[in-house]
């Protein structure tokens, strides 16, 4: 190593090629530059030796000066390339190392906390929740918090979440849709000279190639994006609408149903249902909208009142409402439909 080092890290390197790929990472994870570092990380990870693990916790911890560095930057790469590294071996990475980085490198810091969370990384969890992020990250935090059965957060949820029931009256078969889904693209690069660096990116639409992060109550995965070295990829970022309760509503509905394993299907059905009312006069419709909004009022109390008794939330005397809606799509519409009001549930 002292030969080496007088011959100075440039010259290293080229020795470095002729080195297993442990040993190269090593040595360049040594060095004084940014892409010798990057280049060292590079092969830590293509080795997946456990032995190098902590040399890049290490690096990561050192990089903690280089949170701030503008993407596309060679600080940014080589902290890319530190926690490419760390995510494709296994190992857990201490919360104070990787936390510094969340507002940067959110999906990635999630990646690694989802190998050790506890209750310790609670009140970080809950800070996170509220800030800006893009709607998987988020529900990646929730489904964290919800892992460690977090009475803050459930307290959030409650506090959050808007029931609502929409009612559609009809004399016609008719058809209910979905949602949208918008995507836009940018071209994403590294300096040059960088070795293959991948971005990581957060989904919950799963598509040949991504990898499960999490799997309940809302399921995320994980997209790897190779950047090569001296190219460049394409970027792609999608926001989601559903109808008509918007997607967080609906992951709120899936948390609160998680706690007495409801599926998806059921926490929808529950907190955000669509029911379709045959038009037979408006007396039959006002008395059938009232029996669905009574047992949802009912399912929803015996829900809350179980999450209650295991302590997951303090909701004795918590009033919520059923925002109601009514669509009119008869055909003849000479009688009006009636008018349904909201309703109250009282947790007892």
């Amino acid at each position: 190593m002292p030969v080496l080092a007088a011959l100075g890290f440039g010259a290293v390197s080229g020795y470095a090629q002729m080195m297993p790929p442990a040993d190269q990472a090593r040595l360049l994870l040594q060095s004084q530059t940014l892409r010798d570092k990057a280049w060292g990380a590079w092969y830590a990870g293509v080795s997946h030796d456990p032995a190098l693990h902590e040399q890049l916790v290490a690096g990561l911890r050192a990089a903690q000066s280089l949170k701030n560095s503008r993407p596309g930057s060679e600080a940014y790469a080589n902290v890319q390339a530190l926690f490419d590294a760390l995510i494709q071996m296994p190992g857990t990475v201490p919360s104070d190392v990787i936390l510094p980085f969340q507002t940067s490198w959110r999906p990635e810091v999630l990646i690694l906390m989802s190998r050790n969370y506890g209750p310790e990384n609670e009140s970080d969890l809950v800070a996170q929740r509220e800030q800006e992020m893009p709607d998987p990250e988020w529900a990646a935090v929730n489904d964290l918090l919800f892992g460690v059965s977090s009475k803050p957060f459930f307290q959030s949820v409650l506090r959050e979440i808007r029931i609502t029931h929409d009612f559609l009256i009809i004399d016609h078969e008719v058809g209910m849709c979905g949602g949208t889904t918008a995507c836009g693209t940018s071209m994403r690069r590294f300096p040059k000279g960088f070795p293959p660096i991948a971005l990581y990116q957060l989904r919950t639409d799963l598509t040949p190639g991504d990898n499960l992060l999490i799997e309940r109550p809302v399921a995320i995965y994980y997209r790897r994006i190779v950047v090569p070295t001296d190219g460049e990829v394409e970027w792609s970022e999608c926001e989601s609408n559903t109808i008509p309760t918007g997607l967080r509503q609906t992951w709120l509905a899936q948390f609160l149903a998680a706690t007495d394993w409801l599926t998806a299907q059921q926490a929808e059905q529950l907190f955000h249902p669509q029911t379709m009312i045959e038009w037979h006069g408006a007396a039959l419709a006002a008395n059938q909208a009232a029996d669905e909004m009574d047992r949802q009022a009912a399912s929803i109390e015996a829900l809350i009142g179980k999450a209650q008794r295991r302590g997951l939330v303090d909701a004795s005397g918590l009033s919520l409402a059923i925002e109601t809606s009514v669509g009119d799509v008869r055909s003849d519409k000479s009688v009006p439909a009636p008018k349904i009001a909201p309703r109250e549930i009282v947790i007892r």
